[in-house]
């Protein structure tokens, strides 16, 4: 009986806070509210599954005693979240697991607020935007994600939270906000190799675009720190190991979608007449033991101890920072381009495919999921099992199987493109910024489809979580438009 009073005492609060105006007081229920949530996850039993075997993990002990060392003769993957793995090995000691709950927590909490920053500025009712702030942290993706030691939700939190420096900057420029928008972006890309080189300079150039001359001098001396941050790892690796890139293992993404497709015995004889490597009849995802038959030792003098073990000694995991893959990957680039170059119709068949897969169902996207076999949310879904498959049948099994609403994004990137140009027209300094940051999402949203679906596969549901938060906003924003526009229509009198 007392639960409900308090309840009602809670959302008479909020109304008196938004009523007033007051911004920070909003954030802080906001706040307090999601902390709520994840201490009843925690008793509820969700706990942080600590994967420390991923191929793009270095061997924790070296981390956690040979750090620069270990970071600066890292070469599979960006080095982003190996840094913040040696971090919490060394604050964490046997209770790692809990503080990297913690941190991951903290950012699905930064991802909330500037989902809420976002949604009330761009015109949003304050409670609707808490809501939409809310259910997405609560969302069966938020909460796998944000339990499982994986880059999804650090990466996602900064996707948020660089749209929402990219708005502030856009309605109030300054030196500070484009240097925080410009760092948030460079330290994307050094954890996720999506948010590529290119990336950033289109960011820096839309961003110059939808500025006035006049500011333009100190947006580019606010991206110029953060793009010398991101380009030293690009010049790192092309003065240390021989390529310009985040990281050594990129043609396997392009290999997902051609030469793994290849049926087997098409594969063997193309490898037999010449036009594939050797290499191409290895498994995509396979360890450096695979690699053994090609070379006559896996010993380089030419580089640390560390990049001839052939498994982490911690744990027992392959090295795929093995020079082997230094020597492979510039020939299964090579395989990738002769499938495209061969078989274009089937390239289209499986970019189809990952389309469709894209919009899925994110929580299903591991391999073990299509097979019934274990998966790193297993002991998620025995909490959360039940939830997920409602949330999964409304958002995906209605109407049109097995991408749901979703279905409906043409409709909505069309109205979004409409009311962008609308803002863009309009006379105040406002409505430009809001059609501005519009342009923004856009283009994240373009940029993040094309590359996880013309350049890799297989995982595609997860590496649309990178965006859920913008496909989000922009349909709350259509749905209330909408939805205001239809009650204008009906309150006008009739002649």
């Amino acid at each position: 009986m007392a639960a409900a009073p308090s309840f009602a005492l809670t959302i008479a609060r909020l109304r008196v806070a938004f009523a007033e105006g007051t911004a920070l007081r909003a954030h802080a229920w906001l706040t307090l509210l999601f902390i709520a949530s994840r201490l009843l996850l925690y008793r509820a039993g969700l706990r942080m599954n600590l994967v420390l075997e991923w191929m793009w993990l270095a061997d924790p002990t070296d981390l956690r005693e040979r750090f620069w060392h270990t970071l600066f003769y890292f070469h599979a993957m960006p080095p982003g979240m190996n840094a913040l793995t040696a971090v919490l090995l060394k604050l964490g000691g046997a209770e790692v697991a809990t503080l990297a709950l913690v941190v991951f927590a903290t950012f699905s909490l930064v991802l909330a607020n500037a989902l809420f920053y976002l949604g009330r500025t761009l015109g949003l009712a304050p409670v609707v935007a808490l809501c939409l702030a809310l259910a997405f942290s609560l969302s069966p993706p938020a909460l796998y994600f944000d339990h499982l030691y994986i880059y999804e939700s650090p990466v996602v939190s900064l996707v948020g939270l660089s749209a929402a420096l990219f708005l502030a900057a856009q309605r109030a420029p300054s030196f500070r906000r484009w240097l925080g928008f410009f760092l948030c972006c460079a330290i994307l890309g050094l954890i996720r190799s999506t948010f590529h080189w290119v990336w950033f300079v289109a960011v820096v150039a839309l961003s110059g675009y939808f500025s006035a001359r006049e500011a333009r001098r100190t947006l580019l001396l606010a991206a110029l720190a953060p793009a010398l941050l991101l380009l030293s790892l690009y010049l790192k690796n092309w003065v240390v190991f021989g390529f310009f890139g985040a990281f050594s293992e990129s043609p396997l993404n392009l290999n997902l979608v051609t030469t793994h497709e290849l049926p087997r015995d098409e594969r063997n004889a193309w490898i037999a007449q010449g036009k594939l490597s050797r290499f191409a009849a290895v498994d995509v995802f396979a360890g450096p033991r695979a690699y053994l038959p090609f070379f006559p030792t896996s010993e380089n003098p030419a580089f640390p101890p560390e990049l001839s073990r052939l498994d982490r000694p911690t744990n027992g995991a392959p090295n795929y920072n093995h020079w082997f893959y230094l020597q492979a990957m510039p020939e299964r680039r090579k395989d990738a381009l002769v499938c495209l170059r061969e078989r274009p119709g089937a390239y289209l068949d499986t970019i189809g495919k990952g389309f469709r897969d894209l919009f899925s169902p994110t929580t299903r996207w591991h391999p073990g999921d299509r097979i019934h076999a274990p998966t790193p949310h297993d002991q998620h879904r025995s909490i959360l099992g039940g939830y997920e498959n409602a949330y999964n049948a409304l958002l995906h099994h209605f109407p049109f199987s097995p991408v749901g609403w979703y279905g409906f994004l043409p409709v909505l990137l069309v109205w979004t493109v409409l009311h962008t140009a609308t803002l863009r027209r309009g006379a105040d300094a406002e409505s430009r910024a809001r059609g501005a940051f519009l342009c923004f999402a856009l283009f994240q949203l373009a940029y993040v489809i094309a590359a996880s679906t013309l350049f890799s596969f297989k995982e595609s549901a997860r590496y649309r979580y990178q965006i859920e938060p913008l496909l989000w906003l922009l349909a709350a924003l259509a749905v209330t438009r909408a939805v205001r526009r239809y009650a204008m229509t009906i309150r006008q009198p009739r002649s």
